[in-house]
């Protein structure tokens, strides 16, 4: 049986080799859903807001005639108190960092996705 080409780790592999990027900041790269994050966004009119929460996906709110909708980033935070979703759109994410990984969601993602020839966590690399 043949393996699938994993053409994330091999840019990772191009990256590394070329001391472009180290272990440490390799790690960084990856997000999966459930992760506790905090998400830089900078508006031009508006200046920076910061969000923290889990990280839920990408999910395209719209999709018009022409097909494709923006993708925006899911967030479950916390807004005057209540826990809500906020949708935000990904082309003015400035920096993202990961507080807190979900171990045990990020396991059962990768489980599920080895099975079916997938690789998820490469969110952003």
């Amino acid at each position: 049986m043949v393996e699938p080409h994993d053409e994330v780790s091999e840019e990772r592999q191009i990256l590394r080799e070329a001391k472009v990027l180290d272990d440490r900041l390799m790690d960084q790269m990856d997000i999966y859903p459930g992760d506790r994050v905090r998400f830089r966004f900078y508006y031009p009119q508006q200046g920076f807001e910061e969000i923290v929460g889990h990280f839920l996906g990408f999910y395209t709110l719209f999709e018009g005639p022409e097909g494709g909708g923006d993708i925006n980033l899911q967030i479950r935070t916390v807004k005057s108190g209540r826990a809500t979703v906020v949708c935000k759109d990904r082309n003015y994410l400035e920096e993202w960092e990961v507080l807190e990984p979900n171990l045990a969601v990020r396991e059962r993602i990768r489980e599920i996705d080895s099975r079916a020839g997938r690789h998820i966590g490469h969110e952003f690399g």
